[in-house]
């Protein structure tokens, strides 16, 4: 069984294409989730949450129901790394939560499925490999991207991510998240996103999609 989620629908909407056949329709904490296959994988669709407690909260009731093998999350993300353009498409390779850290001021930081990232190299290389920093902010001015990238030295920025690993790391269930960039975290992050949003974001899902059809998980 493999868990795929994200934010937003438009997000996943690349997955929900590809999915044949539907074998089961319902809600699990009030959201929708759809169970089906994906070439000759199971899969269990679902979005609906923001920020770290909620994406924790849900990923949790996930797992407990479902008992799955492999978590990936699919969506859209702030560019932090200066280097990173809009319509990138990055895999996290480790996940850091930007907004907490122990008292040596060290950053936990929790490692991908190294198998996830091979399948999706596989299909689809042009991908930036990098840490993915969370944190319950929405990034957009570049003071605050700028502190973020010298803390974290991640590639991109969102409100999930990490909270998800988490989850997923204490569960001993295998995660990866993979995110296009859709804004630069600055000053204008607001206008990019509302351009960008639903023309670029279900491009991740629709990858992942890719990889399950060619890769029996």
């Amino acid at each position: 069984m493999i868990v795929i989620t994200s934010v937003l629908k438009d997000e996943i909407t690349g997955a929900f294409r590809e999915i044949l056949p539907i074998l089961e329709n319902g809600e699990i904490l009030k959201r929708p989730f759809t169970r089906g296959l994906l070439g000759t994988n199971e899969v269990i669709l679902s979005y609906g949450f923001i920020g770290k407690v909620e994406a924790a909260m849900f990923a949790q009731a996930l797992i407990d129901k479902f008992h799955p093998k492999y978590f990936i999350h699919c969506g859209s993300a702030g560019a932090l790394n200066p280097e990173r353009k809009i319509g990138e498409i990055v895999c996290g390779t480790e996940y850091i939560e930007h907004d907490i850290h122990t008292r040596n001021k060290e950053f936990i930081k929790i490692k991908a499925s190294k198998t996830l990232i091979e399948r999706i190299y596989d299909v689809y290389n042009n991908i930036v490999l990098g840490p993915i920093a969370s944190g319950d902010l929405f990034v957009e001015s570049e003071k605050d991207k700028k502190t973020i990238f010298e803390k974290t030295h991640a590639e991109v920025v969102d409100m999930d991510s990490a909270a998800i690993a988490k989850v997923c790391y204490e569960n001993d269930v295998e995660f990866c998240a993979i995110k296009i960039i859709i804004d630069t975290s600055q000053e204008n992050t607001r206008l990019e996103y509302q351009n960008n949003i639903k023309k670029l974001s279900p491009f991740p899902s629709a990858i992942v999609a890719e990889m399950l059809e060619k890769h029996l998980l």
